[in-house]
């Protein structure tokens, strides 16, 4: 690499730091990731006149979140009326307006969007040039259906990955890494898509100011010699993968002597058994993270009270709705989720369908936090 180019990527590194307000949050002082969500929300309402009765004279509710939300909700649905083909036709089609969405029981009306009409649809759902694609994700997912053998082209625009670097960090500080000392860990398989979840927490790391080491082996030795070597005191990986590693251990003293203060287990569910072989094995904490390639790669995260993974807050509306039929269940019903990405410019996607059941809780939660939302006992849906 000559002087000029390091000098570019020095300069890039910097300017991405500065957009990056996760950097500046002290989780001392709460949840960090709903504090990083709360910055974005209270930044945009104080940029935004209509929006700048919330929370004016008595501070941020969550009604005043729910608000914000269906605000956000209507704009996107102006937005993609006016640049996705895709959804362009359908509420043309349907006469689907946002005029017509007067409080968060209307958002129902909006027809809901399947993985299938994402397959056969890809580049309909753009709502940007191709110019402005900075990266482009290739995947199948995780559930059994009969396009499963087809693939999911999911695009964003660069300050779209940043953003997703910018909430990765912040869940990495909720899952305790917050110190230059921390060393994270990253364990994933040989991968299936086109995008590598180990550069991404990577670069995360980075830019966080933490230090991370990847290894993909199925070794367990050449894992535990890549922690002594490191210093790992963090880990994160695929669930089943770790769990596999966990079981093949013959010597438990040997990992639990190694002084991990944290496991984040992610990319697909944790079962309770699965959870109780990995903390017997390590002697610490199994977290639940989840996420969909299509929303953003990493979307939920559980804290030390593990009642729920927390949701990226300002970045999505979910609902929980009948998987046979489609209508909103009240709160606290089991079902399917469904996503709505409210921040994305190059691909948003309105009311997606994830084939995850799970439960959404709409409270504060123990570990603190007053405004977000989590997720519980999701799993997937059968065929």
């Amino acid at each position: 690499m000559g002087l000029s180019e390091r000098i570019s990527n020095f300069v890039k590194l910097n300017v991405a730091k500065r957009k990056l307000k996760s950097r500046d949050i002290d989780s001392s002082k709460g949840n960090p990731l709903e504090m990083w969500g709360l910055l974005k929300i209270k930044k945009e309402i104080a940029a935004n006149e209509e929006l700048s009765y919330l929370g004016k004279d008595y501070g941020l509710k969550r009604d005043d979140i729910k608000e914000y939300k269906l605000y956000k909700f209507k704009q996107l649905l102006d937005y993609v009326s006016k640049n996705s083909p895709y959804y362009q036709e359908l509420f043309e089609k349907e006469g689907i307006k946002s005029t017509n969405i007067k409080s968060m029981s209307d958002i129902s009306k909006v027809p809901l969007t399947t993985h299938e009409q994402l397959i056969q649809n890809p580049y309909h759902f753009l709502c940007v040039s191709r110019r402005e694609i900075a990266r482009e994700f290739t995947t199948s997912g995780t559930t059994t259906t009969e396009t499963a053998d087809l693939k999911k082209r999911i695009s964003y625009t660069q300050d779209e990955l940043l953003d997703i670097v910018d909430s990765v960090i912040s869940g990495l500080k909720m899952a305790g890494m917050d110190s230059e000392k921390d060393m994270l860990q990253i364990m994933y398989p040989t991968l299936t898509a086109t995008w590598d979840p180990g550069l991404v927490l990577s670069k995360a790391c980075d830019l966080a100011g933490f230090k991370s080491v990847i290894n993909d082996s199925s070794d367990i030795n050449d894992q535990i010699n890549t922690m002594v070597n490191s210093g790992t005191t963090f880990i994160i990986g695929k669930s089943s993968f770790i769990y596999d590693l966990s079981k093949s251990a013959s010597n438990l003293d040997k990992l639990r002597s190694l002084g991990i203060k944290n496991i984040i287990c992610s990319s697909e569910p944790l079962t309770e058994e699965m959870k109780e072989v990995i903390e017997d094995a390590w002697g610490c904490t199994a977290v639940r993270q989840w996420g969909m390639t299509e929303l953003g790669l990493a979307n939920a995260i559980e804290c030390t009270e593990q009642n729920g993974m927390h949701v990226n807050n300002p970045d999505f509306l979910v609902e929980v709705v009948d998987p046979d039929t489609g209508q909103v269940l009240p709160e606290g019903s089991e079902g399917e989720l469904v996503f709505t990405t409210l921040n994305r410019r190059c691909m948003p996607l309105v009311r997606y369908r994830t084939k995850d059941l799970g439960v959404l809780l709409d409270e504060p939660c123990d570990c603190g936090t007053t405004l977000d939302q989590r997720i519980k006992n999701v799993r997937r849906m059968e065929n």
